[in-house]
């Protein structure tokens, strides 16, 4: 169990760093786009879409490793108030049981219903640019999982 657990928290922490170089790329994006915009008249067609894109994409991917890296918030009120790591510990099984596995579990649930429908229909967002938006949906999916993998890995 222990070699799945590192396997995952591996996982999430290379995706978590690979992440982070998106940030400047989305960052050039966005300086390129209102560069366009404000300095020259013409803005893109792509700036806008791509740009929230990458930020859904950073969003949906970055989740497990926010929790891996404890950057996700704690209900505060009730866990500076357990003094020892027994309580803390017993707040984390209350947290993830009727928190966290049914949010993940219905999160599954719809981000795969969503994600089949958009790769049926092979869908392109309704913008004059239309890109494929099937791939970027695929992301929901995927982060969920990865969310799911990590909470597994929290849990135990």
């Amino acid at each position: 169990m222990n070699t799945a657990i590192r396997w995952i928290d591996t996982l999430n922490t290379l995706i978590g760093k690979a992440l982070s170089f998106i940030v400047y790329i989305l960052l050039v994006i966005v300086l390129y786009e209102v560069v366009s915009r404000k300095f020259f008249g013409t803005p893109t067609i792509w700036g806008f879409e791509l740009s929230y894109m990458l930020y859904g994409f950073l969003f949906m991917m970055g989740y497990a490793y926010a929790l891996k890296s404890k950057s996700h918030v704690n209900i505060d009120i009730f866990y500076s108030r357990a003094t020892t790591p027994r309580k803390q510990g017993i707040l984390d099984i209350i947290g993830y049981l009727i928190f966290f596995f049914p949010f993940i579990y219905f999160g599954l649930k719809a981000s795969y219903q969503f994600t089949i429908q958009s790769w049926q229909i092979m869908e392109h967002s309704q913008s004059t640019w239309a890109p494929p938006v099937y791939p970027y949906k695929t992301t929901l999916l995927i982060g969920f999982f990865l969310l799911f993998l990590q909470g597994i890995s929290e849990f135990l």
